[in-house]
């Protein structure tokens, strides 16, 4: 289990306190389970919180099935059996299309298992039928776990005809099939197997089959009465199951699904120092290098560590999936560059998960609401919020600016957002970045996250001639009264090759000087010059972290 995978869950549902949530969600198959499942997992917005909580539900798994195969309360062999499950579940949650209620499922399973070994033997047929039709409406197919599980403890009794054992799997078989033929299960596979708690559109690993398996079977090899057999099957399982366990949740953790759960998780929370030392690590990914880039821009250093890193292109600022899928790093980034439009086009498709609501994006769209001013959808928002546990405080506290128009001005970032969107109100980003930030600058110049944004698309892309337009139309203007290092070096280089081609209009060195450009940095221009004559055409030593190296000798 990696405790940011688990925290991700937090934002793929929002459990809310109303009686027609809680009665929707238990009228649905396993609705009890699902209900159990969101209610541990609001509590996951820490990290930490979300370890704990999920550690001690596997211990409850644990204790629940040695307590129902167990011979005694000194029968610790039996344990060893019960935490066979419960290591092979704890493997597969770090894969976030697997829902939490495949846990709380079990639970219930093997809490019925616990009841049922207490029911008189003679009644025991009966009362193992309808507790198998129980289990199926409130843990959904998981059922059929405790149907084999009975039926194992039920032969090993011998205390009715052994034919009966077999009443339990078929009913658990029968639930399933009127579960799928009343539309209570989306498909046969999501009736009779864990593909009940997996995402409708994905296909479910067999991993996941196991932690449903290793019930039937740790309670068959509990049922052993050879204790000398059972004892080396007892260990052996065990050991099997624990280091299979280890295994992929080691492999898992090497997943680069695994950092993006990291890098959401400090991005929700506003984290920057944190999301910014947890992305140096790999930012040769385009993905990873969009949340490095983002944690600057909000720290307000973005130009200033642009080349300090390993950026490549502009796709290190902004990099879109070929198939344009719903991605939430998309809605924080353009949010983050002012095109607020296009921000809540993203953040509303992404907002509504298999699981529910995601907090994050209820947020940026009840905040992008209060900047249109259109109060009456931001409160229907805020009372979504206002209903869980986690965000109430963060909703009343935005209820302020409902219909309050002075108040959205006074606070920095409502009013920021409101001016980027006078010049362009559309619900989707029609252009390019870079002119769909210029729209933004030209609405709002005192936006230095855009400005910020703006300049690096420049300097990536190497558009350097663009740069010096840029500069002559927004230098002096809202937040670009200082010019930055990088953009420094990018206009003192273009004044040099723009004076040695006739087809260019020349520029200045004191044109330069009055745009910002240092005396220092055109010195260190000449060093620079100097030290590539005699590098011979190899990257210069001590220019390394310039614009003129990324310009000159980084490829695209």
């Amino acid at each position: 289990m990696n405790k940011f995978a688990l925290a991700y869950r937090e934002q793929l549902q929002l459990f809310i306190y109303d009686k027609t949530y809680f009665t929707g969600t238990l009228l649905k198959v396993g609705g009890l389970s699902t209900l159990m499942g969101r209610f541990a997992v609001q509590f996951f917005w820490n990290p930490l919180l979300a370890m704990g909580i999920t550690v001690m539900l596997h211990a409850l798994s644990a204790y629940l099935l040695w307590a129902s195969i167990r011979r005694d309360r000194r029968d610790w062999l039996s344990l060893l059996t019960g935490m066979i499950p419960a290591c092979l579940i704890g493997a597969s949650m770090s894969d976030n299309s697997l829902h939490f209620d495949y846990l709380t499922s079990v639970i219930l399973v093997e809490a019925g298992l616990v009841i049922y070994n207490k029911i008189i033997r003679t009644k025991r047929i009966l009362w193992g039928v309808l507790m198998t039709i129980i289990i199926y409406i409130t843990a959904g197919p998981a059922a059929i776990c405790f149907a084999v599980s009975a039926a194992v403890i039920e032969l090993s009794k011998g205390s009715q005809p052994r034919w009966f054992s077999a009443a339990y799997p078929i009913t658990a078989l029968a639930c399933g099939y009127v579960s799928y033929l009343t539309a209570g299960s989306a498909t046969l596979a999501c009736a009779l197997t864990p593909a009940f708690h997996y995402n409708l559109d994905e296909s479910a690993p067999l991993l996941h089959w196991l932690g449903w398996l290793a019930i039937p079977v740790a309670t068959a090899a509990a049922l052993i009465r050879n204790k000398k057999l059972f004892a080396p099957v007892a260990l052996i399982l065990f050991a099997g199951a624990m280091t299979f366990s280890i295994i992929v949740s080691q492999k898992a953790d090497k997943n680069p699904s695994i950092t993006s759960y990291e890098y959401e998780y400090y991005t929700v929370n506003e984290r920057w120092d944190e999301l910014a030392e947890s992305c140096r690590h790999q930012v040769w990914s385009p993905g990873t290098a969009n949340y490095l880039n983002l944690a600057y821009a909000y720290k307000g250093t973005l130009t200033d560590n642009l080349f300090k890193y390993d950026n490549r292109g502009v796709s290190s600022l902004f990099f879109m999936p070929e198939e344009k899928s719903v991605d939430v790093r998309v809605a924080h980034i353009m949010y983050a560059m002012g095109n607020i439009a296009a921000a809540q086009n993203v953040s509303f498709n992404a907002m509504r998960s298999t699981e529910g609501f995601s907090p994050a994006m209820l947020k940026m769209n009840a905040k992008v609401e209060l900047m249109r001013g259109t109060y009456d959808v931001a409160d229907k928002y805020l009372s979504i919020l206002e209903k869980s546990l986690h965000y109430r405080k963060w909703a009343r506290k935005y209820r302020q600016f409902l219909w309050n128009d002075q108040a959205v001005e006074n606070d920095r970032e409502l009013s920021t957002g409101r001016k980027d969107m006078e010049v362009s109100d559309g619900f989707a980003m029609l252009g390019n970045p870079i002119d769909e930030l210029m729209k933004v600058i030209d609405a709002n110049p005192d936006d230095k996250k855009a400005m910020d944004y703006a300049l690096s698309f420049l300097l990536l892309s190497k558009d350097i001639a663009r740069l010096k337009d840029f500069t002559d139309r927004y230098w002096g203007s809202g937040s670009l009264t200082v010019q930055p290092v990088y953009a420094q070096e990018a206009l003192i280089f273009y004044s040099e090759y723009s004076r040695n081609f006739e087809n260019i209009e020349p520029v200045s060195l004191e044109w330069c000087l009055a745009h910002g450009v240092a005396q220092n940095t055109i010195q260190r221009f000449e060093a620079f010059q100097k030290a590539s004559l005699k590098s011979r055409g190899a990257a210069p030593s001590g220019f390394k972290e310039t614009y003129w190296n990324y310009l000159l000798y980084t490829q695209l």
